[in-house]
């Protein structure tokens, strides 16, 4: 009996040193305020669900993860002073969830300078990444290349020969005009028309008028993020008849800005699979905690944490230079995506296969038991290889 009461209170002592250790910072850096926000905000729900699972789980080799949220509003110089706050004064061990390219490339530098993981969730240009960088992961958005040669894929596959482009001004917008005179022109019989807009426009009708004469079979409005739901709104309402492609948009925010008049008609990316089981339970789970559907941003914010937990209880280290090593070598399976998430040397990730899907009526279950609509895959694109940076 003595001897089962000391085991006991040794096991009590033990829980309670792990409820009180010292928590590993990780952190949410996105957009909660500008144009972004609905991508901000669903990553940052989803970084919440994968720290409650985790936490429950009993932390990281004995300790709670806690997250640690900054608003980088949509502005490069203040991701950049908002991640040397958390990494000077908060002591994370790293951060993600950043949207804008103009931000990704500015806060990847000083992720480079200070040796702390960075994930991003979009900043696609393909600038950001350097040969020589090692503590910047993409985990959503491949680089920009690789998006249009998937897009290339389908214009191949159906036979497509009108394709009509708008692109923002600014980082993002550039790499896809960049990377359509790269993939996309050169195949053979088809026409390409590229128009470029203001990242704050809000009237896309000057710019669709431009196209019309082209009569697109394909609208590419995934250099313009920002605009994707009115832009898909008014092609529908010009009468343009081709199909839009969007640039990893909020799923949910979409049908409630463009409504049922996208269904069949707006197509988009997707690095969740909608189809697979594990998806539809972690997304009722989703559901339940925050009323959305879990879509790219949240996935992605949620394979954040999971990457980054992984990889600390792997190498049993919570400094960021072996995290972000146990990253760069490591192999990740997150529920629901689409692809197994591994990294080149850069931090590119060398299997990504996007998935296209568009939406339609009907009831989507337990992932999103309110909708009266649901996403339906039309496209399952081949993995491409990583995109090599010039320099």
């Amino acid at each position: 009996m003595h001897k089962r009461w000391i085991l006991g209170l040794a096991a009590a002592f033990a829980l309670a040193g792990a409820a009180h250790a010292q928590p590993i910072k990780i952190a949410f850096l996105s957009s909660l305020s500008g144009p972004f926000t609905p991508w901000g905000i669903q990553v940052r729900d989803g970084m919440k669900l994968a720290v409650a699972e985790i936490n429950a789980a009993g932390g990281v080799n004995g300790r709670p993860l806690e997250l640690v949220e900054r608003d980088d509003r949509n502005n490069a110089s203040e991701g950049v002073t908002a991640f040397k706050y958390l990494v000077e004064r908060e002591g994370i061990v790293a951060a993600g969830g950043v949207i804008s390219s103009d931000v990704g490339l500015a806060v990847a530098r000083e992720a480079e300078a200070l040796k702390v993981p960075l994930f991003l969730t979009m900043s696609g240009s393909h600038i950001i990444l350097r040969k020589d960088s090692r503590y910047t992961f993409r985990t959503c958005l491949p680089a920009a290349p690789m998006s249009m040669d998937y897009i290339a894929g389908l214009i191949r596959e159906k036979k497509y020969t009108r394709v009509g482009v708008i692109v923002a001004d600014y980082a993002w917008g550039h790499a896809i005009r960049e990377s359509v005179e790269r993939f996309i022109k050169p195949i053979p019989g088809v026409r390409v028309q590229i128009e470029v807009a203001p990242v704050p426009e809000r009237d896309f009708t000057p710019y669709l008028r431009k196209l019309q004469p082209l009569d697109p079979e394909l609208v590419i409005a995934t250099g313009h993020p920002p605009g994707t739901a009115i832009i898909t709104r008014q092609s529908i309402e010009l009468g343009i008849k081709g199909q839009v492609i969007g640039p990893w948009y909020p799923t949910e925010f979409t049908v409630e800005r463009v409504g049922e008049m996208m269904f069949g008609r707006f197509v988009d990316y997707s690095c969740v699979d909608f189809e697979n089981a594990a998806y539809q339970a972690l997304a009722a789970k989703y559901h339940a905690a925050t009323k959305r559907l879990l879509d790219n941003n949240a996935l992605s914010g949620y394979a954040i944490v999971k990457m980054a937990a992984e990889s600390i209880a792997k190498g049993k280290s919570a400094d960021p230079k072996a995290v972000a090593q146990a990253i760069r070598t490591g192999r990740f399976q997150i529920d629901g995506y689409a692809w197994p998430i591994s990294y080149t040397e850069w931090g590119e990730m060398k299997e990504a296969a996007p998935i296209l899907y568009t939406y339609e009526k009907g009831a989507a279950g337990k992932m999103n038991p309110t909708a009266t609509w649901r996403p339906k895959v039309v496209f399952r694109s081949k993995t491409t290889p990583p995109y090599v940076p010039a320099e």
